[in-house]
């Protein structure tokens, strides 16, 4: 999803994350029908989820350029192309009957599971004047109060329950703000830490040192895992979910993400996958939805842990391995820039 028509030379660290993130999505997705029979599994995926998306969402700030041609031709269009899909899918292979949720119209247009992602972009993207302009005209100083804002916005959007599936446009906005807003002091991160080691090892090191604390402190865990409204940040306040929840999900998806562009920026062998994230992004959840409800997850529910693994495993790579393939990526990237990169050849 990123800019591809901006003047600045690529930034390989940026398809790297993007490549970890879109690894950390699908496997995630994928395990997550056994997570509450495994403390192994459930354990990975809580770790997962606390900053795969945030990865994700400072990514697609990093690259954020505002076009409201763009935004219009490209990132509208490809999202209503996403749902025009997904509803096709449900009708047909799931069988949805859509009266029951709200009609056909609601169906189309507002976000269908992981869709949410391409519908809050579009919100975003219209925030990118305010933000390039704290961030170019008043400097580190405005890149502060704008991430103070964007903050403030996520922490109040949780006292309210929002219409239209607008809990986590408000809920995962200050990553795609942080993204924007420190894009110099990230760029000269990747690049002290292509040049002094300790730059990229120590944070390495305390991230697993932390992660892999929490890790083993989840593992020895007697009761059943499950901090789902602390992790998808998709209800309003109450039964448990509160607004520090909230504010230690933020700190803690920026803190990482900010050490993995240290820790990460030179391992290239992600930066292929990164470069290709929409039709894996888009495809992979009526893969797995499809192999859901033909029963595919069944034979594996009650086996051994290390088979469940293997089995999550296959199947994930086996998704990965066709929606990384070039045919499908080219579908896709001519479909996404139907409007747009042709128009812009011509002006």
């Amino acid at each position: 999803m990123a800019d591809r028509q901006s003047a600045a030379p690529r930034r390989d660290y940026i398809d790297i994350l993007k490549g970890l993130g879109i690894l950390l999505v699908v496997f995630g997705h994928f395990m997550e029908q056994y997570r509450l029979g495994s403390h192994l599994i459930g354990a990975t995926f809580i770790t997962i989820y606390w900053f795969h998306m945030a990865l994700f969402c400072m990514c697609s700030g990093l690259v954020a350029h505002f076009s409201l041609r763009k935004l219009i031709t490209q990132q509208l269009w490809l999202y209503l192309l996403g749902q025009a899909l997904m509803l096709a899918f449900r009708a047909i292979v799931l069988r949805e009957d859509f009266a029951a949720s709200g009609g056909l119209l609601a169906a189309f247009l507002l976000p269908w599971r992981h869709m949410w992602y391409l519908y809050a972009l579009l919100f975003w993207h219209l925030t990118l004047p305010v933000l390039t302009f704290l961030r170019d005209k008043l400097r580190l100083g405005g890149a502060v109060l704008g991430l103070a804002l964007s903050v403030a916005i996520s922490l109040w959007a949780g006292t309210i329950d929002w219409p239209f599936t607008l809990v986590r446009v408000f809920a995962f906005y200050p990553f795609y703000a942080f993204g924007v807003l420190f894009r110099p002091q990230i760029d000269l991160l990747d690049r002290a830490a292509s040049r002094f080691w300790a730059v990229r090892v120590v944070p390495a090191l305390l991230l697993l040192a932390g992660y892999g604390f929490r890790f083993w402190q989840m593992m020895q865990y007697e009761g059943q895992l499950s901090e789902s409204a602390k992790i998808f940040n998709d209800v309003a306040y109450g039964e448990g979910y509160t607004m520090a929840d909230r504010a230690v999900f933020l700190l803690v998806g920026i803190v990482t993400s900010v050490g993995l562009v240290a820790a990460l920026g030179n391992c290239r062998m992600l930066a292929p996958l990164g470069i290709r994230t929409l039709a894996i992004y888009l495809l992979h959840m009526p893969i797995l939805t499809f192999l859901v409800d033909l029963g595919f997850y069944e034979p594996a529910r009650q086996m051994p842990v290390p088979v469940i693994v293997a089995w999550v495993l296959l199947e994930a790579l086996g998704c990965l391995c066709i929606l990384n393939s070039e045919p499908v990526n080219w579908a896709f990237n001519w479909l996404a820039n139907l409007w747009y990169k042709p128009r812009k050849k011509t002006s």
